[in-house]
């Protein structure tokens, strides 16, 4: 795998932060040096340590210090500055800016370690493009100087080669892969080079379902079966991968189980 930034995004409750964090799982049992970070939304530490998963946590307000600590050469001028009304309310009024600034953040802990490699666990698929978006928008904003600058590097990252991957999660049904395509449009209009569709909590991809299984299931399962592969046969050409539902007692076991399918024993 070449790319050093992997990107899981898509709807709420489409099993983001399960992917993600299997994918960092899966990347630090193959020995890679690698990173879950869950961009400014506040992570399960208490799974994180309990699976050994590494992390980088990140806050907004923390980042833009660092960023202005780096141009002003002193941090105690830019805590100053970040404690100001003004400035404040500005990186909460404008989004996008607080998302340049992680991501900004990222990149250059990636460039700065050649071994890297970050999953991040994303916001919500219209928190995404307002994060990729903005790279561009600011850019036109700003038209010149030292911020202009930065975003033209920030570009290059995440829009030249293959250091970038994301990552839509969708859910078995017609009108969820529909929305999924319609985001990868929007990620690759932004310039976005390898963006896939990943199905997870599919019933016909769990190993164990045999036909003998499947004609044991009772009949609302068996319609659903029926329902989600006919999906995943008129998809096939859009859907890079699948991921099964898994019925686990906990989400450390449903993490433990995917990581596997990561690694490619499944």
């Amino acid at each position: 795998m070449s790319a050093r930034l992997i990107v899981f995004t898509g709807k709420g409750g489409v099993g983001k932060t399960t992917l993600s964090l299997a994918q960092t799982l899966s990347l630090k049992e193959s020995g890679k040096n690698v990173l879950y970070n869950n961009f400014d939304q506040f992570p399960n530490y208490g799974l994180c340590d309990r699976l050994r998963i590494p992390h980088l946590d990140l806050e907004l307000e923390e980042s833009a210090v660092e960023y202005m600590a780096q141009k002003l050469g002193s941090h105690m001028i830019a805590g100053w500055i970040m404690k100001t009304p003004f400035f404040s309310s500005l990186l909460h009024m404008l989004p996008g800016l607080g998302h340049i600034i992680i991501m900004g953040h990222l990149i250059n802990r990636l460039e700065k370690d050649p071994t890297l490699t970050i999953v991040m666990d994303s916001p919500s698929s219209g928190h995404a493009m307002t994060m990729f978006e903005s790279t561009h928008n600011f850019k036109k904003i700003f038209g010149s100087g030292m911020l202009f600058n930065d975003l033209n590097r920030m570009q290059d990252f995440l829009f030249s080669g293959d250091k970038v991957s994301v990552n839509v999660v969708t859910l078995p049904t017609e009108m969820a892969i529909h929305e999924a395509s319609e985001l990868k449009s929007a990620f690759l209009g932004f310039g976005l080079q390898d963006v896939k569709i990943v199905m997870n909590e599919s019933l016909p991809s769990i190993p164990e379902m045999t036909p003998e299984r499947v004609a044991l299931l009772p009949e609302f399962l068996s319609k659903k079966y029926q329902i989600e592969s006919q999906i995943i046969e008129s998809f096939k050409s859009e859907i890079t991968n699948t991921f099964p539902h898994l019925v686990n007692e906990s989400m450390a076991e449903s993490i433990t189980e995917l990581a596997k399918y990561f690694g490619g024993s499944k």
